[in-house]
């Protein structure tokens, strides 16, 4: 054993004494493997924390951590031991400094405990990349997947191939916001100008940044996407696509001899900025191979190899790269997509499409790291309301996460150790600023961090919901921007009663705190009626709530309009019908009172494809009505889902004669972006009616300069509200 000396120590617990007004207690995240609690408290400061390492513990990033009258002792079984039972004497620590007297036995379930950040869609200084780190340290996060190429920017400097940085790491920027649309390349030159975006890392940021996470015993593994994801680096340096491909087309070209070069030149510098890392990773996901199919120098380079087609070309390529990798002592790593063809021999799976290729790798004797999607991606979205920013993908709220296990059924118990750990993703396409990165990583990192470093067996999600509340007050005094989405009030079920009376239940992903909500549209306060376990409305409303923690609002305000309006529970007709695939529900959807959030995949929305929205509603009696309301989705970046063009509502009393009650035209709208789009369409004058006819008109087929040109529109909505 050897006594350890520290200098960050005192540094490290006077930030942890500004944690907040609360009293000491035993809240850590994540949960360690042994706790036993004795009576009283200790006063701790950098004076009375004594150090050392014992290599002869079994894992050398576990500890033991004792709190008693003398102060605190922690024993690691490597430096990074130590460093883990700083982490969680820091957590135990109050805003007096005060610790419970207590031990710990603590060491993780997994190797592997990753975090990507992907900073070439948008990048990220320096500066925030070391927050970064030190956000990921105080998880007990070890491993830094550092996505630093991709189609839209290059982010790392490499000497041989200048135009990489000084080309390839800017863009124009566009009036739409998505950069991938139309991508064109900017000059270094213009990096101030208000028309360029982009920034790179140059070699000494690198070291500075490698250096720094050392310190924090995290690895940082860099990525260099290929064959695909390389439109920017194809743009500088064309020589190296398919001749037949069009300019920046994004995928290398393996039957170019000097792509492989290139490639190689590009590793040899990577090697030399990474010293740490065991790994290099390239990506391998998502290669287009149809350029491959029409390129006579692929097509060659199969007749030479015997390949029998475009999936075992990308196999060869992925090979190749392997071999040189592993030449220069390092191992390769890369996305399930590298499996296709056939797997390199020594390739370590990054799984993300599912638990699949993990699964089928693993029990093929390959290492591999889950991060499947519909778990750990973190730039989807996690929370259910239209307040959320901007994501990507599905719902990964902090339960979901919090579910994630990185050893699933179908693996062999014999391989199960084949698994290293897992990690979540941070993919940048909507996130362009550290604050929105931050927001989309706390508090999930929490639950991922209990997930990777936690056995199943001391695992519980109650203890864990506890626990957080005490880890947000400490990332608000740490300054870090963590959502509070998990807090916001969601319609978990609603049903009709046979009186016409609506019922809804409300939900929020942390159980224990108050929600107040109120029926005329009104922001509620601690005032307000307390949600209970059901709320009955018997006339038209609008349903607000929110919830409280410590006497304040926390998350967003759940706000749900038209509620038992005159359409609900209208018969509908449909003169078009909906597509089979977006429902919303069946015949029912537009009137059950049941609204989409802004994602795509919501099963809220009732989708028309290439065809009108045209629909009648009996409302059961002639009534006096003097307007509809409709909401409609659109999503040009990433769907062929637009704004219908124009809007017309009929009125009738017998259902045969129909009489124009409003027609407006719909100005386009050019973001790319998600947005639901509201209209309110009100009658000149009321009118006397018992049937209700809206038609929305489709785009058609979507014209030049769309993502998805000359397919055919979609229309999307949601409810029609009748007033």
């Amino acid at each position: 054993m050897r006594n350890l000396i520290l200098p960050g120590l005192a540094a490290l617990l006077a930030a942890a004494c500004s944690s907040g007004p609360r009293p000491a207690e035993i809240a850590v995240i994540p949960q360690p493997a042994r706790i036993v609690e004795s009576e009283g408290f200790v006063k701790i400061g950098p004076d009375n924390v004594r150090t050392a390492v014992d290599t002869a513990m079994s894992n050398p990033e576990g500890y033991r951590l004792r709190v008693g009258d003398g102060g605190a002792e922690i024993v690691g079984g490597s430096d990074a031991g130590v460093f883990y039972g700083l982490q969680t004497l820091e957590q135990l620590r109050d805003s007096a400094g005060r610790a419970p007297q207590v031990t710990i036995e603590d060491a993780p379930r997994f190797r592997w405990r990753g975090m990507h950040l992907d900073v070439s869609r948008h990048f990220f200084p320096k500066e925030f990349v070391k927050r970064y780190l030190d956000i990921l340290a105080y998880h007990k996060i070890n491993t830094f997947h550092w996505h630093l190429t991709d189609g839209i920017g290059w982010r790392l400097q490499i000497d041989k191939y200048p135009l990489l940085t000084q080309k390839a790491a800017w863009r124009k920027v566009k009036d739409v916001k998505s950069p991938w649309i139309g991508l064109e390349l900017s000059d270094e030159s213009r990096r101030d100008s208000a028309d360029t975006y982009g920034g790179y890392y140059t070699k000494d940021d690198v070291r500075e940044i490698v250096a720094y996470a050392r310190e924090r015993h995290i690895t940082v593994i860099p990525e260099i996407e290929m064959p695909g994801h390389s439109e920017a680096a194809t743009f500088a340096y064309p020589e190296y696509a398919c001749p037949t491909a069009r300019p920046g087309s994004g995928i290398y070209c393996p039957g170019r001899e000097e792509t492989f070069g290139f490639l190689e030149g590009i590793i040899d510098e990577v090697v030399e900025l990474f010293p740490d890392s065991p790994y290099i990773h390239i990506g391998g996901d998502e290669v287009g191979k149809e350029q491959w199919s029409a390129c006579p120098l692929c097509q060659k380079r199969k007749r030479e190899q015997g390949l029998k087609d475009e999936h075992e070309l990308q196999s060869y390529f992925v090979h190749r790269m392997e071999e040189y990798i592993n030449s220069k002592g390092k191992a390769m790593i890369g996305f399930d997509e590298i499996l296709e063809g056939g797997l390199a021999p020594n390739a370590t799976v990054m799984s993300w499409t599912g638990f699949e290729g993990g699964i089928k790798a693993a029990n093929a004797g390959h290492d591999v790291v889950m991060v499947p999607l519909d778990y750990v991606y973190f730039d989807h979205y996690q929370g259910q309301n239209p307040c959320e920013p901007q994501a990507w993908g599905g719902f990964n709220g902090i339960r979901r996460v919090y579910s994630f296990d990185p050893v699933p059924p179908g693996i062999a118990s014999e391989n199960e150790h084949y698994v290293l750990g897992g990690q979540a993703n941070i993919w940048t396409e909507n996130i362009r600023t550290p604050e929105h990165v931050e927001y989309m990583l706390l508090p999930r990192l929490a639950a991922l961090s209990e997930v990777l470093w936690t056995d199943t067996t001391a695992r519980n999600w109650k203890r864990f919901e506890h626990k957080l509340d005490r880890q947000l007050d400490r990332y608000a005094a740490k300054g870090w921007n963590y959502a509070e989405s998990a807090f916001t009030p969601y319609i978990s079920d609603q049903h009709f009663g046979g009186d016409g009376s609506l019922t809804v239940q409300l939900a929020t992903e942390l159980d224990g705190y108050p929600v107040h909500y109120t029926l005329d549209g009104s922001v509620p306060t601690q005032e307000s009626a307390v949600y209970t376990d059901s709320v009955i409305i018997r006339e038209p409303a609008t349903l607000t709530a929110v919830t409280f923690r410590n006497g304040k609002p926390a998350g967003c305000v759940l706000t749900v309009p038209g509620l038992l309006n005159r359409a609900t529970r209208a018969k509908v007709s449909y003169a078009t019908p909906y597509n089979a695939a977006y429902t919303g529900g069946g015949d029912t959807a537009l009137v059950d009172n049941r609204y989409a959030f802004k994602r795509g995949d919501d099963k809220a929305w009732q989708g028309f494809e290439g065809t009108d929205m045209d629909v009648t509603l009996d409302l059961g009696s002639v009534q006096s009505l003097s307007g509809t309301g409709l909401r409609f989705l659109q999503h040009i970046a990433s769907t062929s889902v637009m704004l219908p063009t124009r809007l017309t509502v009929w009125t009738s009393t017998d259902g045969k004669d129909f009489t124009v009650a409003a027609d407006r035209a719909i100005e386009p709208n050019d973001d790319s972006e998600v947005l639901i789009e509201p209209f309110d369409v009100r009658f000149a004058d009321s009118v006397e009616a018992r049937y209700v006819r809206v038609k929305a008109a489709n785009a058609g087929v979507l014209p030049e300069g769309h993502p998805r040109a000359g397919a055919p529109a979609w229309i999307f909505t949601d409810e029609i509200v009748v007033y």
